[in-house]
């Protein structure tokens, strides 16, 4: 008899998910009250959302370590690792961050792709990686559904959907007409709390304990 996909969400936080709740809850104080350069790009804000990407490939990789009997599994598991690494290079600019040209009053300014000796290579790359990725996680993911039982975070999922939205349409898009003074300060920090429920997603399921 074939397995069958166990998955159900969970409404128990993890210790990774009161850190989202937490964010959440900072959002609009912090978000108020912080000056605007904490938004530039390459400013504190977007330095943060980078080590937490960072955090996310790591325990990505630990998750597959724990993960000896079944290969696919495992591989699932190190698939995430570019995705991971993608993200950090868009929140880098590409690297664009390291060359920057002059700060004016609305943030730094930095060379565009097309003048960096290797910006004709980074699409291309971004492609490859991303296709390649993409293919090796669909690969995977049927046995990584089947394997186990999962307790996915219903709280993080919930926060990640919220922070999305708030981050594209009430910051980027800047629908709340009294929120544009601290649209590009809301927008980081509303997608470093995407970022990090991503990561607390991840932990979550990554270092459950496994039930078969």
């Amino acid at each position: 008899m074939k397995n069958q996909s166990r998955c159900q969400l969970s409404w128990h936080p993890a210790p990774t998910t009161w850190l989202s709740l937490l964010l959440v809850v900072l959002l609009f104080p912090l978000g108020l009250t912080l000056p605007p350069w904490w938004g530039w790009e390459n400013g504190p804000i977007e330095n943060t959302q980078v080590v937490i990407l960072a955090v996310g490939a790591f325990v990505s990789f630990f998750a597959a370590q724990k993960i000896q009997e079944d290969r696919q599994i495992r591989s699932f598991w190190l698939w995430q690792i570019p995705i991971w690494l993608l993200l950090i290079g868009r929140e880098l600019s590409w690297g664009r961050v390291f060359y920057p040209v002059a700060i004016r009053a609305n943030g730094p300014s930095f060379l565009s792709i097309h003048q960096l000796w290797y910006g004709q290579f980074v699409y291309p790359i971004i492609a490859v990686v991303t296709l390649i990725s993409l293919l090796g996680l669909w690969h995977n993911f049927n046995q990584f559904l089947l394997g186990s039982k999962l307790n996915l975070p219903a709280l993080d999922l919930i926060l990640l959907t919220l922070a999305v939205i708030a981050s594209h349409f009430i910051c980027e898009k800047q629908v709340i007409i009294a929120l544009k003074p601290y649209a590009e300060v809301l927008e980081e920090l509303a997608e470093l709390i995407a970022y990090w429920c991503m990561v607390s997603i991840v932990a979550t399921v990554g270092f459950a304990k496994q039930q078969n």
